[in-house]
């Protein structure tokens, strides 16, 4: 059976870090900078270097790799919307909507660090192909995985298409059962811009924003998620707005399940839904402030897990 947790995830350093107005049309949580670019920068690369230490320092093999391009790429920094790898060694490239985030895909670059690594990729499966459709499934933020029990979960927007998550469903087997395609919007009734924003699945629960969720399809969402096995932990939009559903949850090398969120989001959480999570792992919180303010991603986003096997 697939493993939910990994302990190796990839990281992309935020050397050209900046506000991207092509995604900003659909992702309500991006702000413009009140700085300059030099000193933005210098903040993101702060917390991005503090986050990196921190997830090494409690067991995570982080593999960071550099911005090496000479595009000006804003949201490098998510590597997890436009690859996801998977235990029998496949690699998905995914299809993104906006041009400038195409130029983020960089198989050679996935090729060198997981040969590097040891890891062993057996095949690359390329969705890019179906921009030219206007298809868009960006990676793990359109797609929820519950790898565990073989089911998926998305919400349809802009960036993710039904016909384009049906296709990933057939290709990657997941019974027709376990796919849950559904609808989600913010307070002012605007489409979710990614799934991974309202909700989060780990080993043994799952944090979602139940109130953004279409009111028709509600009860399916929750009953989907309890039939897996998943104690399920809701959150408020004020919650979803601070991204407390953007978290990831891991493991570090020597077994232990840690929940890894923004301060932003730790804060947020109650105390009793911390004491609900701390049941399946220990919280690790970062502060990247900047990053999400800026960028309209948080912790989650910033982490692409490898789950390739070793050679």
């Amino acid at each position: 059976m697939p493993g939910q947790l990994t302990s190796s995830i990839l990281m992309v350093s935020p050397d050209t870090f900046g506000y991207n107005a092509q995604t900003a049309a659909s992702n309500t949580f991006q702000n413009q900078p009140d700085t300059d670019l030099e000193a933005l920068r210098g903040k993101v690369q702060n917390e991005f270097k503090a986050m990196t230490d921190k997830l090494s320092e409690n067991g995570i093999d982080v593999y960071i790799v550099g911005n090496d391009t000479e595009y000006e790429l804003p949201d490098a920094v998510f590597p997890n919307n436009w690859f996801a790898t998977y235990e029998d060694g496949t690699v998905i490239l995914f299809p993104m909507l906006s041009e400038l985030r195409r130029l983020e895909r960089d198989q050679d670059m996935l090729k060198e660090v997981m040969d590097s690594s040891d890891f062993e990729i057996k095949k690359f499966v390329d969705y890019s192909k179906y921009e030219n459709e206007g298809l868009i499934l960006e990676g793990t933020g359109s797609l929820v995985l519950d790898r565990k029990n073989n089911a998926v979960f998305a919400i349809e927007s802009e960036r993710t298409s039904r016909l384009l998550f049906e296709r990933y469903c057939e290709e990657m087997r997941i019974p027709k059962t376990n796919r849950v395609f559904f609808h989600a919007s913010d307070f002012a009734g605007t489409p979710i811009y990614h799934t991974n924003v309202i909700m989060s699945i780990g080993d043994g629960f799952a944090v979602i924003c139940t109130e953004c969720v279409n009111e028709n399809e509600r009860s399916d969402v929750l009953g989907k998620l309890r039939s897996l096995k998943l104690e399920v932990i809701e959150i408020t939009y004020e919650q979803l707005n601070n991204f407390c559903g953007n978290l990831l949850n891991v493991k570090s090398v020597t077994g232990d399940s840690l929940m890894v969120m923004s301060s932003r989001a730790m804060k947020s959480f109650t105390d009793s839904q911390k004491k609900s999570l701390e049941k399946y792992g220990r919280i690790i919180d970062v502060d990247i402030e900047t990053i999400e303010n800026v960028g309209g991603g948080s912790a989650r986003c910033m982490m692409a897990e490898i789950f390739l096997p070793k050679k």
